[in-house]
C-alpha cells in the first residue's frame, strides 16, 4: 500500500516518460489495485473463513480496495503536474474488485500449500 502512495503520489515530473501501448496508465491502475485487492481482502481472516458472506473481507475490501482508490486518485489534484482522473478511480476500483474476486477463488498461497 505504500509504494502504491508513494506511486501515485508522486509529482508528475519526477516519473520516468514510459509510452509502451494505449491505454497504459489504465493498465497501471488496474494492475496495482487488483494486488491491492487481492493482497488486502483477507487480512484476519482465516481459512477456514473465507467466504462471500464473511464481513471481515468486506471491510478489508472496502477500506483498503475502494476507499485507499479514491483518496489516492482524489489526492493527486494537489500533487503538482498530477490530476484528478475519474476513470483512473473507476479502474481503480474494478481492479480491486477483480482482485476479490480472484481471492475468494484462490484465497492464498499459504492456503494451498497446507
Amino acid at each position: 500500500m505504500l509504494v502504491l502512495a508513494i506511486a501515485m503520489l508522486t509529482p508528475g515530473t519526477k516519473l520516468p516518460e514510459v509510452d509502451l501501448f494505449n491505454f497504459q496508465d489504465k493498465a497501471v491502475h488496474l494492475i496495482s489495485f487488483f494486488l491491492q485487492g487481492y493482497l488486502w481482502s483477507g487480512v484476519g481472516v482465516d481459512k477456514d473463513q473465507i467466504s462471500v458472506k464473511n464481513p471481515k473481507i468486506w471491510q478489508n475490501f472496502v477500506l483498503f480496495g475502494i476507499l485507499i482508490g479514491i483518496v489516492l486518485e482524489s489526492l493527486q489534484q494537489f500533487i503538482p503536474l498530477r490530476s484528478f482522473d475519474l476513470m483512473d478511480m473507476i479502474v481503480n476500483g474494478l481492479g480491486a474488485c477483480l482482485g476479490l474476486l480472484v481471492y475468494l477463488k484462490w484465497p492464498s498461497i499459504k492456503y494451498i500449500l497446507d
